[in-house]
């Protein structure tokens, strides 16, 4: 199904609000659904409204998000239950004005769920013209290299630094597959990739909903399984519990850095686009047609996507949206 963006935008915002959520966090939230879609990250996009509805009938929507603590360069917020891709938006916000002011920004969330792409908030940032780092740990889904219990979210990272016509943006989860993408398998009815999950007596697994009732693995093993603790701990230091339920605390870690502190911005900025260009003018491996940056591609998609005015909408999770039946679920 094929729908042009301020369509798709529509349709989330009303699904949305058809689930308690006032309709100013539904059009953001929608905003950031679309755009994931337009970034090929179908799983994270459209599909997504139904667990957040899931979600919002077990959490509720939220209160009034506030600011606990803040000095020069740090703020502490309070999400009040809030969904993430509002106070998300909140916060990177707030570690920007800290850096526009102070050189540095560092903001530590907590008490909110659910913020979907990393990317979109770091890119933020580096439109703004600085560096940030983004990490967010979430729901225990993930079980750390060697085991089988699930006590790690699936924990992405992000990084954005300004350049010449667009930002450097390196988006990375730290688990195998998203709890999004298992999500997504279900609805559709597909398998998961081979060595992704195990069931709950750890034995490898392809099914969606043995894998949600299990354990994703780390993507990278020991690495990869390394650099999700270290988001789990950054969590922490933003006020998440230290494992987390699906009722408990997570933590959204955000710092922004303006170049200036240490270097000209205007130099700083031509030297990541020289960057960014020598990567991409290196010589390609045999079986590859041309090297790209991290997020190049992300970036292109997004380009042809609002030139063309739509995005492609699975038919049944838009036939599930457009009836309000909880698909999946």
């Amino acid at each position: 199904m094929r729908l042009r963006l301020d369509q798709a935008k529509s349709l989330a915002s009303a699904w949305l609000c058809h689930h308690g959520m006032p309709s100013e966090h539904a059009g953001v939230v929608a905003d950031h659904l679309v755009y994931a879609t337009l970034a090929g990250h179908a799983f994270a996009g459209m599909p997504r409204l139904v667990p957040i509805a899931d979600y919002l009938s077990k959490r509720g929507c939220g209160g009034a998000v506030s600011t606990t603590l803040r000095t020069p360069q740090s703020a502490t917020i309070d999400g009040a239950n809030v969904i993430g891709y509002v106070t998300s938006l909140t916060a990177v916000d707030t570690a920007i004005d800290l850096a526009r002011t102070s050189g540095i920004g560092i903001v530590g969330l907590s008490n909110s769920w659910f913020s979907g792409m990393l990317r979109y908030y770091v890119e933020r940032a580096a439109n703004a013209g600085f560096i940030a780092l983004h990490a967010a740990n979430a729901a225990a889904r993930v079980a750390p290299y060697g085991g089988i219990d699930p006590l790690l979210g699936t924990n992405p990272i992000a990084f954005a630094f300004p350049a010449d016509e667009r930002p450097l943006v390196i988006d990375l989860a730290t688990s195998s597959i998203s709890w999004g993408d298992a999500i997504y398998h279900q609805q559709l009815g597909k398998q998961l990739p081979n060595g992704c999950a195990v069931d709950q007596e750890g034995a490898p697994t392809t099914d969606p909903l043995s894998a949600i009732a299990g354990a994703f693995l780390p993507w990278g093993g020991v690495r990869g399984s390394s650099l999700s603790i270290v988001i789990q701990a950054l969590g922490i230091l933003s006020g998440s519990d230290p494992v987390i339920s699906d009722r408990g605390r997570w933590g959204y870690f955000f710092m922004v850095i303006d170049p200036a502190v240490l270097m000209e911005p205007s130099e700083f900025k031509a030297k990541i686009s020289q960057l960014r260009d020598t990567i991409e003018s290196s010589r390609p491996a045999g079986d590859v047609e041309s090297v790209l940056a991290p997020g190049t591609r992300t970036f292109e998609r997004v380009q042809e996507g609002i030139a063309r005015d739509w995005i492609e909408v699975d038919d049944a999770v838009y036939e599930a949206v457009r009836l309000g039946k909880d698909y999946g679920q």
